[in-house]
C-alpha cells in the first residue's frame, strides 16, 4: 500500500463508519417506510427515513475517536465532534437514496478526510461490500470483503471512442449533448450513486462519467474526485478547468471525470465544439 500511516489510521476509520452504516440501513433496504420523508437537509433537498438512520450511524463511531472533526453532512450540514478539529470530513452517507429505497443494490457511503498533513477519499460499496480508497499522491485501491486483499486500481486504457463505456446524467436543456454523444460511444449508463460510478471509472469499469445537471456538491465527489486522480483519470468541469469546491452545501457543479485519453474531445462533443 502506498498509504501513510496517518491514512491507514484514518482508512481504518472510515472503514468502522461504513461496517455502522452498513448495519444500520440493511433492514431497510428495498422498503417503503424508507422513503419516508423525515426533513428538509441542509442541501435543500428532502431528507428520507433511511439517509437520516444512515447519517447518524456513520457519525456514532466519530463520537469516541479521541480526536476533534468538523463534518459537513449532506443531511445535517456542518457541525463539530470531539472538541478542537483536527481533520475535515466530507460526508455523503447514502449515496444511492433511490436505489436503496428500491432495492436496486447500486449504492454507497462517501467519505472525504483532509488536513493539512493528509487527503483521503474512501467510498463503500455496501451492497457487495467492496472499498475503494486514495491519498492523494499515495494511489488509488480496491478492497474486498472483511479482510481482502487490497489491490491497487488504475483508469481503463481504453483510447477508441467508439469503445469508450460512459456514465452520463443531464437535465432536459442539455439531453441533445448526451444524445450526441451517445451516438459515438460503445454504451452509456446511468447508475444512480455518483461517488461509486466514479470509483467504477478509477477502476476501468467504465471510460468516462459525465454529469450535466449542474447539481453536483462537494460532498458527492469529494471522495470521488480524488480516487478518480489517483488512479491516472482526469477530472475537470465542462469548460475542461480544475474544479475547485468550497467547503458548503450550496456550492452545485456540472462534473467530467474520465481515463484521461480523449478528455478534451468528450468535452469538446458535450460543448458542441464539433458543430
Amino acid at each position: 500500500m502506498g498509504l501513510s500511516s496517518e491514512a491507514r489510521e484514518l482508512k481504518s476509520l472510515c472503514d468502522s463508519m461504513a461496517k455502522s452504516v452498513s448495519l444500520a440501513v440493511r433492514e431497510m433496504v428495498g422498503r417503503p417506510t424508507s422513503g419516508t420523508f423525515v426533513q428538509m437537509g441542509a442541501d435543500g433537498t428532502p431528507t428520507k427515513s433511511i439517509d437520516k438512520l444512515a447519517e447518524d450511524a456513520a457519525i456514532a463511531p466519530l463520537r469516541d475517536y479521541g480526536t476533534g472533526f468538523r463534518i459537513l453532512s449532506e443531511e445535517m450540514g456542518e457541525m463539530a465532534i470531539g472538541g478542537e478539529p483536527e481533520y475535515f470530513i466530507h460526508l455523503d452517507p447514502l449515496d444511492g437514496t433511490f436505489n436503496a429505497i428500491q432495492g436496486i443494490p447500486f449504492y454507497s457511503v462517501s467519505i472525504f478526510i483532509s488536513n493539512q498533513r493528509c487527503r483521503l477519499g474512501y467510498v463503500c460499496d455496501l451492497a457487495r461490500q467492496i472499498r475503494y480508497f486514495g491519498q492523494a499522491g499515495g494511489g488509488a485501491f480496491r478492497e474486498s470483503g472483511e479482510d481482502g486483499e487490497i489491490q491497487p486500481i488504475r483508469v481503463s486504457a481504453t483510447s477508441v471512442l467508439k469503445d469508450f463505456s460512459i456514465s452520463a446524467y443531464t437535465i432536459r436543456p442539455h439531453s441533445a449533448r448526451i444524445t450526441s454523444l451517445g451516438d459515438r460511444v460503445r454504451r452509456i449508463r446511468t447508475l444512480g450513486s455518483t461517488s461509486l460510478e466514479l470509483c467504477y471509472l478509477a477502476d476501468g469499469k467504465l471510460d468516462a462519467f459525465v454529469d450535466l445537471r449542474g447539481g453536483l456538491r462537494v460532498v458527492d465527489v469529494a471522495a470521488g474526485m480524488l480516487i478518480v486522480s489517483e488512479a491516472g483519470g482526469t477530472v475537470s468541469d465542462v469548460d475542461g478547468q480544475h474544479l475547485t469546491l468550497r467547503e458548503d452545501m450550496w456550492q452545485r457543479t456540472d462534473l467530467i471525470a474520465s481515463n484521461g485519453l480523449l478528455h478534451r474531445e468528450i468535452l469538446g462533443m458535450i460543448r458542441g465544439d464539433d458543430h
